[in-house]
C-alpha cells in the first residue's frame, strides 16, 4: 500500500467570535469518525487546524469526508481547505527573509 503522507485541514469559522463553539476534545472526536485504513487523525493546534495521515487516497478527498462529518455535528454547511505538509514548508520556505 501507499506510504503515509502529512496534511493540515483547515476548517473555516469555527471558535470565531462566539460562532460554532467546541472544544478541541470535542473536534478531534468528531474528525476521528472518518478514521479508516487510508486516513489517521493525529490532532489539532487550536481547534479548527486538524492534523492528519493519509494514504492511497487525494488530499482533497480528506477534505471533503471533514466537511461531511462536521457538516453533520453542526448541522450547517462547514468549509474545509487542505494542504499538504511539503506544500505548507514550501510556502514557508518561500516568504521574503527567510
Amino acid at each position: 500500500m501507499n506510504e503515509w503522507r502529512a496534511g493540515v485541514a483547515f476548517v473555516r469559522g469555527i471558535n470565531m467570535y462566539g460562532n460554532l463553539r467546541i472544544t478541541k476534545e470535542e473536534m478531534i472526536a468528531a474528525c476521528k469518525q472518518i478514521e479508516n485504513e487510508c486516513i489517521r487523525i493525529l490532532g489539532s493546534v487550536k481547534t479548527d487546524n486538524i492534523l492528519f495521515e493519509k494514504r492511497g487516497i487525494h488530499y482533497a478527498a480528506v477534505g471533503s469526508k471533514l466537511e461531511k462529518v462536521l457538516t453533520s455535528h453542526f448541522g450547517r454547511k462547514i468549509f474545509v481547505t487542505v494542504r499538504s505538509a511539503g506544500t505548507l514548508a514550501m510556502l514557508l520556505h518561500a516568504l521574503p527573509g527567510r
